[in-house]
């Protein structure tokens, strides 16, 4: 049982919707009384959770999953980078080079931005340990965004960073 448990927690977490302590807690309760475990303990049937020290053994059985912190990602975002708009945006890519045989990687910029926003902190949930990104979907309406933007060249040749704000009052 753990071990398909553990397998949903990876897979929640590789989808964006995260595992927290508290959900994994009730999660496993749900499992034992589902599956008719005899000799669940009755501080779990309290609380309708499993208890603190179930995690610890739980995560340490289960090394290859840890607690981390979520980096927010908006349902817009996620749902856009799929495999037509990326070949998409090759083919545009493409056709731009064909047309000027003059662009050369000095004159093609990579444009990265980052939204700083000032109300959401996703909480942290459980994950594959070792993966690079992991995010949670959040609301995309609340708060202000701030915007910091960066760019460079193949070359290695850079803009300097700069922050967009929204606009006041309008």
């Amino acid at each position: 049982m753990e071990d398909s448990l553990a397998e949903y927690v990876k897979k929640a977490a590789k989808i964006f919707h995260g595992i927290t302590i508290i959900d994994l807690r009730k999660l496993a309760y749900q499992i034992a009384l589902a599956n008719k475990v005899t000799n669940i303990p009755l501080s779990w049937t309290e609380h309708e959770m499993a208890g603190s020290d179930w995690v610890r053994g739980f995560l340490i059985r289960n090394n290859t999953i840890s607690l981390r912190t979520a980096e927010a990602t908006s349902i817009q975002r996620m749902v856009n980078f799929n495999q037509h708009n990326v070949k998409a945006f090759m083919d545009n890519l493409e056709n731009v080079l064909s047309r000027n045989p003059t662009y050369g990687p000095n004159q093609i910029r990579n444009l990265d931005e980052t939204g700083v926003t000032t109300v959401q902190r996703p909480s942290k949930i459980l994950a594959e340990k070792g993966t690079k990104q992991v995010g949670s979907v959040v609301s995309q309406e609340r708060g202000s965004l701030i915007t910091l933007s960066c760019a460079v060249n193949a070359l290695g040749n850079s803009i300097p960073p700069y922050f967009v704000f929204p606009r006041a009052g309008a």
